[in-house]
């Protein structure tokens, strides 16, 4: 018999509390508000706490300032940095359930919830009819007993994507959230009109948001030379674009590519790492003059500075890099190992990555996933309204890259371990904690690489069958 006696019991509605409170409504509801093939309609009551728990509760706060939680939970059982789910039966009657959601800061008591809808409902929550797996059945009921408690491995995990390719950003936000993201790298050629709405958003649910603009990368990306003339024009327009565009915006950072991505170290008879290594702190120092609190993150292609790491060393250390292109899968946009000699030679390079600059403000770029075909590639033309797309346009995108989604994610179970190998390379030898970063393409819908990607970014032990097991599971994902 289906349990609709549930309530939710909170300690405080404000802050990034009320993005955790509005996303267990929302995804429980499904479960209890309605009875099959009836037209019988219920409510998720939300109460502060301190009212009557008679059957079933969510209990949901921070550890801190819940007297309720920790007359349940003893502080021990929450890991440092993390959050705690468990599943307890209700003092007051035993046929009933408590479920626990609860950390010591805000961003993590969302994760508590994600963790609890997409790991406990279709795992160890879900009933089993002979053969059937049944999470649709899970609050039919009485809960099973269950305790699990996690803290992210890299405190900053970030998508990169092209702020055009996104039609409804609110549901790319959503994703993001369910897949263990906590940044958004947005880049556009002009500042979307309502980009303080996106961003607004985002931050309801925890989520940083970076936008990122181009430092010459436009302009001499395909340059065969470069003049000190050229160079001093380009610091005083980075400038000033940051200054009319960027700087009275509410986000977090900003981040940009200059003339890093070649396949050879010189633009005429410019060495690029030492030439760029120049415009970058003399730029840095001006920008954090207007806006110290912000954040800069220089998105630096291996490709033309392999060989001249001691001039990348000289980056102002307030300046983060965003390493991209430093070998094979997973660093390429294809997702797979084609060549197992420079797959190989990654993990020298990237151990040199996380030791340069005494492993401050290091991050790790991988790909494998869908791109923009740059072979059709069109530039913004002008600001425009992002992620507001009609359903035409949605169901249009997702059509043409249905078939690409399936391919990419029967190869990332195939081949998908080798880019599990780097992350536990990276965890095992990094200074300080990495930021990882996956670029590309993930409008309409959530897809089995990036949730991978995702979980693994939070945390990953070594074994990629398991990981991949227990994210294939989740409802959200789109598996097409």
């Amino acid at each position: 018999m289906k349990q609709t006696e549930w309530k939710i019991i909170y300690s405080s509605y404000t802050g990034l509390t009320k993005g955790a409170i509005r996303l267990l409504s929302k995804e429980v509801s499904k479960y209890i508000v309605r009875e099959e093939g009836q037209y019988k309609l219920y409510v998720l009551p939300c109460e502060k706490e301190g009212c009557e728990i008679s059957k079933n509760a969510f209990i949901l706060g921070l550890y801190q300032e819940s007297e309720l939680i920790r007359s349940f939970v003893e502080e021990n059982e929450i890991k440092e940095g993390g959050f705690l789910v468990k599943v307890i039966e209700n003092p007051a009657d035993p046929m009933g359930r408590l479920v626990i959601l609860t950390a010591r800061d805000e961003k993590e008591l969302l994760y508590s919830v994600v963790s609890f809808l997409d790991d406990y409902i279709p795992g160890p929550g879900a009933p089993r009819g002979g053969c059937i797996f049944m999470p649709n059945k899970t609050f039919d009921e009485r809960l099973k007993l269950y305790s699990y408690t996690d803290a992210p491995e890299h405190p900053v995990r970030s998508i990169f994507t092209w702020g055009h390719n996104i039609n409804d950003y609110r549901a790319y936000i959503d994703n993001m959230v369910r897949m263990g993201y906590n940044e958004l790298i947005l880049w556009n050629d002009y500042v979307p009109i309502n980009i303080e709405e996106v961003i607004d958003y985002a931050h309801s649910y925890g989520i940083s948001v970076i936008l990122g603009y181009t430092w010459g990368w436009k302009s001499f990306r395909k340059a065969e030379n470069i003049t000190d003339e050229q160079i001093e024009a380009l610091k005083e327009s980075i400038i000033k674009e940051f200054e009319e565009c960027y700087a009275p915006i509410n986000c977090e950072g900003i981040y940009f590519q200059s003339f890093t991505e070649k396949n050879t170290e010189y633009i005429g008879d410019k060495l690029i790492a030492r030439v760029v290594t120049d415009l970058v702190n003399e730029v840095s120092d001006k920008l954090f003059q207007i806006k110290p609190e912000m954040r800069i993150i220089f998105g630096l292609h291996a490709t033309s500075v392999v060989n001249r790491l001691d001039e990348i060393a000289r980056v102002d250390k307030r300046v983060e890099i965003l390493w991209e292109d430093c070998g094979d899968f997973p660093y390429d946009y294809e997702s797979r190992i084609w060549n197992e000699e420079k797959y190989e030679a990654s993990f020298e390079f990237t151990k040199k990555l996380l030791e340069l600059r005494g492993g401050v403000g290091v991050g790790i770029v991988f790909k494998g996933v869908m791109m923009m075909d740059w072979s059709k590639f069109v530039y913004q033309s002008g600001p425009y309204v992002l992620g507001e797309g009609a359903d035409a346009l949605k169901e249009h995108d997702k059509r043409i890259r249905g078939y690409a989604w399936r391919r990419y994610s029967a190869e990332w179970m195939q081949y998908g371990e080798a880019a599990g190998r780097m992350m536990k390379f990276i965890n095992d030898n990094e200074l300080a904690p990495t930021t990882m970063c996956l670029a590309g393409t993930f409008d309409g819908g959530a897809y089995l690489p990036v949730a991978v990607c995702g979980q693994m970014f939070r945390g990953y032990d070594g074994d990629y069958l398991t990981l991949l097991n227990r994210v294939a599971r989740r409802s959200y994902l789109t598996m097409e």
